[in-house]
């Protein structure tokens, strides 16, 4: 059996499961769409490729070091017309 073990260590990690309107949650661990989604853009595969073989593959998490959620506002204005955009709220 081959084995990807991928360390991932930062200090703002944000794993979304879920997005209702403005909130965006985040996970304690990565999520499997998160991990797929690094390792398809690291093999330089399209946002719009077939990923049934990347879905497909096992995947395990370990933590060894929990973080704490870290609660953030943002704002932000609409690039053609200035207007600003709802402030949303976000989980690191």
């Amino acid at each position: 059996m081959s084995v990807l073990a991928l360390r991932l260590a930062g200090p703002l990690q944000s794993w979304g499961s879920s997005a209702r309107f403005a909130r965006r949650t985040t996970e304690t661990a990565p999520t499997k769409s998160g991990v797929i989604g690094m390792l398809a853009a690291a093999l330089g595969r399209d946002r719009t490729a077939d990923l049934s073989d990347l879905a497909a593959l096992s995947f395990a998490v370990r933590i060894d070091q929990p973080g704490t959620r870290l609660r953030d506002f943002q704002t932000a204005r609409h690039a053609d017309t200035g207007k600003a955009m709802p402030v949303s709220e976000r989980f690191y």
